[in-house]
């Protein structure tokens, strides 16, 4: 009897810490995941803007001074396909996965395991102005573009259908 009470005891404490973990943790928005998911997190972010909808985009996007972020949901069912993040005027952070600037703001708005994963990826190819990376958990695209650098974030099983398509794109009319 007294074994079962100390099992009961050591499982109770066990499913309390667990779920004291579970509501402190904040929730991380990535690819894969619902939008209801992604805009309740980005409100818990302070370096994110508010998210408006755009039909004619697929999805949600918002500044807030320098830093431009969005997230596309192309289908009904409201799953996020890609993030993306662009800094403009600010030529210290170039979205790299050397660049400590980069990887610090990547950290802020997500987590130290998707910073590790994009600062330990590694390029596998450039197509036109996009560098194309693999991590151990997402896949990465980066650029320069007009004014700033661009870092989007896609699942990892997609990373060849994106690389595709931009290479369809270099030869053929795409709307982008």
């Amino acid at each position: 009897m007294k074994n079962s009470n100390k099992f009961n005891l050591i499982a109770l404490a066990a499913l309390s810490s667990l779920a004291v973990t579970f509501v402190v943790t904040p929730a991380n928005a990535l690819p894969g995941q619902n939008i209801n998911t992604v805009i309740k997190w980005a409100k818990t972010k302070t370096k994110l803007p508010r998210l408006t909808y755009s039909s004619e985009a697929h999805g949600y996007s918002g500044n807030k001074g320098n830093l431009y972020f969005y997230v596309d949901v192309p289908s009904e069912n409201g799953i996020v396909t890609k993030e993306g993040i662009t800094i403009s005027g600010d030529s210290s952070i170039k979205f790299t996965s050397k660049n400590a600037k980069a990887v610090k703001l990547i950290q802020s708005i997500y987590n130290a395991n998707i910073a590790n994963d994009f600062s330990q990826s590694r390029r596998v190819t450039k197509v036109g102005r996009d560098h194309y990376y693999r991590g151990q958990k997402y896949a990465y695209i980066l650029a320069e573009v007009q004014g700033g650098s661009a870092f989007q974030i896609v699942k990892l099983h997609e990373l060849q259908g994106e690389i595709d398509g931009a290479k369809y794109c270099q030869t053929h009319q795409c709307d982008l």
